[in-house]
């Protein structure tokens, strides 16, 4: 929409001047998408100050576009890492209480292996408090 509503205005604005470089919608169109993705190749500039102004809106408009889409994406990737270390850590806390409900059931060695489980799972959450504090 920012690009399509742009390009037309530019060419509206741009075009009737006599010095103009944007003639057309596509050099309207081209202005606009190096603007807004913030490339600005400087082949096609607006000459009226209204146009100017308009570049500078857009320049900041790319800006957060781009930054609001990578944020998004970084906080995207650092929640599907949270939840995978969630889900091990609640998978083994759960592993661990169905056997601690079946404890009388269990050989010696199920039993050493479960206190393992337990110190492993203690010292990896102790571990990632330190981290995150």
């Amino acid at each position: 929409m920012v690009i399509i509503s742009s390009g037309i205005g530019i060419y509206l604005i741009e075009s009737p001047h006599e010095d103009a470089q944007i003639t057309n919608l596509i050099d309207a169109f081209w202005w606009v998408s190096a603007t807004v993705t913030t490339v600005g190749y400087g082949d096609v500039v607006p000459v009226t100050e209204i146009g100017r102004l308009m570049g500078i809106a857009l320049m900041f408009i790319g800006i957060t576009i781009i930054g609001s889409f990578i944020s998004a994406l970084g906080a995207m990737l650092i929640s599907s890492r949270l939840k995978k270390h969630e889900t091990v850590e609640s998978s083994t806390k759960y592993m661990i209480i169905k056997k601690i409900n079946d404890i009388e059931n269990l050989e010696k060695n199920e039993v050493e292996l479960l206190i393992s489980l337990v110190k492993d799972l203690h010292d990896e959450v102790k571990s990632n408090r330190k981290k995150h504090k």
